[in-house]
């Protein structure tokens, strides 16, 4: 993916936050937080947690979706006949957020993209030592604090990877681009080097609220939803996902 397209998804960020009226303010506060609650050599006393090994799950990430033949990203609005369906030969999955509640046990997961809203299935997984991608944002701050200290005390803590939606470099964190967990999941693999063309989205739509959504206004959600949908469309997957023909343009 060239280089302008990956700096259009982490631009349109600022389109949106101004769309909904959200402070930069709040991203900033809770993004930096988040940085200087995982800088030391063992993060809530997670040796796991350290930069170093945050960054041998990236590298480990990105060397699984590079020897994969396709990378297939789950969204909120997936069914279990969705999956069941799969050739699974050679495919590695991206789970975003509470969708991996309909992945279940399926071999080939590789990662959950969260901003933390996905319970009880993220902490499901999270007790499996699941590598989770985890978003820091505004409105969840709180989210993750108390998300990532109950799993410090976990016998197994998670793999976590960490990003953020600023235009500030913060060390040992990310912006992917992107705005929904679906979405921000497709930047990612984007970034990471994966070609377009081996990306697969299934569960994405935008006429519904998919059952696997965190609880949120139905309304909002649809709108965010539409947000979704154009970054898909600067992407190029747009045809991936399920819409009204006449939302697609």
């Amino acid at each position: 993916m060239a280089d302008a397209i990956i700096n259009d998804l982490i631009d349109v960020q600022t389109t949106v936050r101004t769309h909904f009226g959200w402070s930069y303010q709040d991203d900033f506060e809770s993004a930096h937080k988040l940085g200087t609650l995982m800088s030391s050599e063992a993060p809530l006393g997670v040796l796991l947690w350290s930069h170093l090994m945050r960054n041998k799950a990236l590298d480990s990430l990105k060397k699984k979706l590079h020897s994969a033949d396709k990378v297939i990203i789950v969204g909120a609005s997936v069914s279990i006949s969705d999956l069941e369906q799969l050739d699974s030969a050679n495919t590695v999955l991206i789970a975003a957020d509470g969708s991996v509640g309909a992945v279940g046990s399926m071999s080939g997961l590789a990662c959950i993209v969260t901003d933390f809203d996905g319970n009880p299935h993220i902490d499901k997984y999270a007790k499996d030592g699941m590598l989770l991608i985890a978003h820091a944002h505004g409105d969840n701050l709180a989210q993750w604090q108390s998300s990532l200290a109950k799993w410090s005390n976990l016998s197994s803590p998670p793999n976590l990877i960490l990003s953020h939606q600023i235009t500030e470099v913060i060390d040992g964190m990310y912006n992917f681009g992107g705005f929904t967990d679906g979405d921000r999941a497709v930047c990612m693999a984007l970034s990471l080097g994966v070609p377009k063309d081996r990306i697969t989205l299934i569960g994405f739509s935008t006429d519904k609220v998919g059952q696997w959504s965190g609880q949120t206004s139905v309304e909002r959600k649809l709108e965010k939803l539409d947000w979704m949908l154009r970054i898909l469309q600067m992407i190029g997957l747009a045809d991936q996902v399920s819409t009204n023909a006449s939302e697609v343009c």
